[in-house]
């Protein structure tokens, strides 16, 4: 796994909550066949949970997803959100799953 340090988890309220910290970082959401999407924030765990909430309609139409992340330094974030969407090509842009 090429995003953080290869541990996995369900797309879910509970698994957000329990294994993401309200810290700067870069995540991936993911099916076991492809990735999905690359995002970066300042609070990564308010981000995926603004995913949860409100789920993109591109995002939608992969199925149960899982995710990993990595904490980033707000200097890095954006570079490194940038190297793994070029090294994992993900099937949904930043756009495309905007809230």
């Amino acid at each position: 796994m090429a995003l953080g340090n290869g541990e996995t988890y369900p797309f879910t309220f509970e698994a957000v909550r329990e294994q993401v910290p309200n810290a700067s970082g870069v995540y991936g959401l993911y099916t076991p066949r492809r990735w999905v999407h690359v995002g970066e924030g300042v609070d990564i765990r308010e981000s995926l949970f603004r995913h949860l909430n409100a789920p993109s309609a591109s995002m939608n139409r992969f199925g149960p997803l899982s995710f990993s992340f990595e904490l980033t330094s707000a200097a890095d974030r954006v570079s490194r959100q940038h190297a793994l969407i070029l090294e994992l090509e993900p099937a949904c842009t930043s756009e495309e799953t905007a809230t």
